[in-house]
């Protein structure tokens, strides 16, 4: 019977150690975010995007999209995170008609990222006028409490969207334009 070679007798252990690792046998995963952890009314202290072409201006969406300081009755925009389920409010005033829009949905909680679930462009007005990628992801801060956008995802929008939201000619603009969404939530005033 001939000697096996070293890598003969190194692959199998190394498929041993890899499903070990798989199966629990490394270092426990962090814990994840709970709903308890994360509730409160954030608000809407930034909200903008930003384009990877860098001729073109960014979108701030709070000067001109979301009134940030509609009228009476009207609340400040505002995300609610439940504190007993993974489901999110976000609610805001349009500048243009001064109509309430109310986007309802759950989120997914990671070690210390949540992520909204934003429905699509035909279900969703808000989408479409907030310039929101499928998956907005946040970066939760507890002290003080506090979601931060993280811009690391590209994705885009159309052209007649991101006109209106940037406040320009859509003359000359590709038809989908590839950018970045920034923002700050806080609970209690924005610094």
């Amino acid at each position: 019977m001939r000697p096996l070679s070293l890598l003969a007798r190194l692959v199998p252990l190394a498929a041993a150690a890899s499903v070990a690792a798989c199966s629990g046998g490394g270092t426990p995963p962090e814990p994840r975010l709970t709903p308890a952890q994360v509730a409160g009314v954030y608000n809407v202290c930034s909200l903008q995007f930003q384009p990877t072409q860098a001729a073109l201006p960014a979108a701030n969406l709070l000067a001109t999209v979301i009134n940030p300081s509609p009228p009476a009755p009207k609340q400040a925009p505002s995300l609610t995170l439940s504190g007993s389920v993974a489901g999110y409010q976000l609610l805001y005033t349009r500048r243009s008609d001064n109509f309430t829009q109310d986007l309802r949905n759950p989120l997914a909680l990671g070690t210390e990222d949540i992520v909204l679930s934003v429905p699509d462009e035909a279900a969703s007005e808000a989408r479409s006028e907030l310039l929101l990628p499928g998956q907005f992801r946040l970066r939760f801060s507890d002290n003080p409490r506090t979601l931060t956008a993280r811009p690391e995802f590209f994705y885009t929008v159309t052209r007649a969207n991101y006109a209106r939201a940037a406040g320009i000619s859509e003359d000359g603009l590709a038809e989908r334009i590839t950018g970045v969404i920034s923002g700050v939530f806080t609970v209690g005033s924005c610094a």
